[in-house]
């Protein structure tokens, strides 16, 4: 605001100084030719930077649109949080907290291991419902698994085999307050998916063959409004569908 005060007086006194010269310099004389050069210049060198303000302002509010939209985007998809290493995330809050839980991932041997005591009490606490979906050791996608992660197939198959048997037997040890369904899944899962009733957890799988550094992204969801969660969600329902449950609260299914 100080900004344009000192502008527009400059420009005023540029203008004061036109009829300075108009009203009280004779004509062609040395004080009518020295008022009206520094009146021009005045007024000429206010209007310039009027104008050039006006013409950053105009920049500096489109800068602030656009980061407005990018904001309003990450605002509609329902991000939360990203990392770039999935390892640094805390995964106990949403085993803890959350009423249901759910997990879609590949053979899942390692989370599960690291994750058991928790997964324990969360099978002690009444209400809490647990779903984990694993990949098919029968399935097609299991051998292009195997020869992508360079292990042999059997080995992943056993692996399946031992995250299915961790699971059961944590579930057996737990007070089985909570319910513990496991699946099959029909087709393979692009990324790691860990759903709650109102966030989406997801840890894309890399193309490349080997292993590497994978981001973390992390959605709210609310059921009624349309978002990335709402998204997932969605595909969380026919996943369930589709897929082949083979351990039900303490029961195996086949």
């Amino acid at each position: 605001m100080k900004y344009y005060v000192i502008v527009i007086t400059v420009i005023a006194l540029g203008l004061g100084l036109f009829l300075i010269q108009s009203n009280f310099c004779s004509v062609n004389t040395f004080w009518y030719n020295a008022v009206g050069n520094i009146a021009s210049a005045t007024l000429i060198g206010g209007l310039l930077t009027l104008l050039q303000h006006v013409i950053l302002k105009s920049g500096e509010e489109k800068n602030l649109m656009n980061l407005f939209q990018v904001s309003g985007a990450i605002r509609d998809s329902g991000l939360t949080n990203i990392l770039t290493d999935c390892s640094e995330y805390n995964y106990s809050d949403l085993i803890s907290n959350s009423d249901e839980f759910s997990v879609i991932m590949n053979d899942g041997q390692r989370w599960v291991g690291n994750n058991s005591p928790a997964l324990e009490k969360r099978f002690n606490r009444k209400g809490k419902e647990t779903e984990i979906f694993v990949v098919n050791p029968e399935s097609d996608f299991c051998k292009a698994l195997a020869n992508k992660t360079d292990v042999e197939l059997s080995q992943l198959k056993t692996k399946i085999e031992q995250t299915v048997v961790m699971l059961e037997n944590t579930y057996q040890k737990s007070e089985k307050n909570g319910s513990l369904k496991i699946y099959y899944l029909k087709n393979y899962p692009t990324q790691t998916l860990f759903y709650t009733e109102d966030t989406v957890v997801v840890t894309p799988y890399q193309t490349s063959s080997g292993r590497n550094i994978i981001p973390l992204y992390e959605y709210h969801y609310k059921e009624g409004y349309y978002s990335i969660g709402n998204y997932l969600h969605n595909d969380l329902e026919k996943v369930r569908a589709e897929s082949v449950l083979i351990f039900d609260n303490g029961k195996k299914m086949k």
